[in-house]
């Protein structure tokens, strides 16, 4: 039986620099039996380089006759291409909620044209996954609050319980899922080679990958400069004011404090009893976890990130030139993007009825389609 292997995250784990080294590698991959399709609705208006498209139809965030849509898709790609692998990937699958039975759905398609399913995840301690998280949201202008404030809402969530999302991916694959650490304390080699190890390809496509795709690094965190004019953008509701994605905006904020060697670290948020708690709740799971699939502790496989200080602004008293530089990165945003500053008083009363509907849809434990 031929296979298909379905890399379903985590997210930040190095998904997209994965992504857009099997979307460059495209034509040769097929030279060498392996497909990476392209699978998006046809309303999607730009070439993407992962299967989210796809999978946003698979949870409900896309129109539902796309769900059918790209299912047909998928199928005709299995059933025309002469390859004996098929790698599909998206950094959430992991993360959208049971009721949508993707595993299953994924599964079924594959098998009924001779692809049995494999699994691969890439996982990190849960502390760090939660500054990540923090930091995607405001490369999204999502978020106003501090790192603190952030992690005390979110550090119970289901997301960071690996051994309870990989479950139904178990089930569903009969047991075939490898998982990769993202940093891994039994082995040097780059992330990306370490995956396509994991997938079973290295000899296969470890050559076409070469020493600079092994390496590369795409979609780079934020740094504390970034975060900053995030949160005062996000304060200022430049997330309603744009027809653009708002990743755009957080692209160009980077690219304004990159051009000029700011924000070479990224941020590391201030709340060490957030990170200490988060990691602490979710251990003995996680180890579950590690012991399913690696047969030995977490802490025996994956080394946490190299310690170091916070370097988060929120909340403190800020040096005038890091000052200056937050002003000029938001500046220029606002100049670029056109946006306006809405009288103080509006702005902060829709903000906190924003929040308000976001707390309460996670008492009654309301989520459009990723875990809570």
């Amino acid at each position: 039986m031929r296979r298909a292997i379905v890399h379903i995250g985590m997210p930040r784990t190095g998904s997209t620099s994965l992504q857009h080294v099997l979307a460059t590698l495209q034509p040769a991959l097929a030279g060498e039996g392996v497909l990476y399709p392209e699978v998006k609705p046809r309303s999607f208006p730009w070439p993407s380089p992962n299967h989210q498209p796809f999978g946003e139809t698979l949870d409900g965030r896309r129109p539902a006759h796309e769900k059918a849509e790209c299912l047909a898709m998928l199928s005709e790609a299995l059933s025309t291409t002469e390859a004996d692998t098929v790698i599909l990937s998206y950094e959430d699958f992991a993360q959208q909620q049971r009721r949508f039975r993707v595993p299953e759905i994924l599964r079924d398609v594959l098998g009924r044209h001779g692809f049995a399913m494999d699994v691969a995840v890439v996982v990190k301690a849960p502390s760090e996954h939660l500054n990540s998280l923090y930091t995607h949201r405001a490369q999204l202008v999502a978020e106003r609050r501090s790192f603190r404030a952030f992690g005390r809402q979110y550090w119970r969530s289901g997301r960071f319980d690996y051994h309870a999302l990989i479950e139904p991916w178990l089930a569903a694959s009969e047991g075939r899922v490898a998982a990769v650490p993202l940093r891994d304390r039994r082995s040097g080699d780059p992330l990306i080679q370490r995956v396509i190890r994991a997938m079973g390809l290295e000899a296969r496509i470890g050559s076409l990958v070469g020493a600079t795709n092994r390496n590369v690094i795409d979609n780079r965190s934020p740094g504390p400069i970034v975060v900053e004019a995030s949160r005062r953008l996000r304060g200022l509701r430049a997330h309603r004011q744009v027809g653009v994605h708002p990743r755009e905006i957080g692209h160009f904020m980077d690219s304004r404090a990159w051009s000029r060697g700011w924000d070479e670290i990224s941020f590391r948020g201030d709340a060490p009893e957030i990170d200490a708690g988060v990691d602490a709740r979710f251990a003995a799971a996680n180890d579950r976890f590690a012991q399913r699939l690696w047969g030995a502790p977490w802490s025996a496989v994956a080394a946490d990130a190299p310690p170091r200080p916070p370097n988060e602004l929120a909340g403190r008293p800020i040096p005038p030139e890091i000052a200056e530089r937050v002003e000029t990165v938001l500046r220029e945003t606002t100049e670029h993007f056109r946006l306006r500053r809405p009288p103080s008083w509006r702005a902060g009363a829709l903000n906190r009825l924003d929040e308000e509907a976001t707390r309460l849809a996670r008492v009654v434990g309301y989520s459009r389609w990723r875990v809570l």
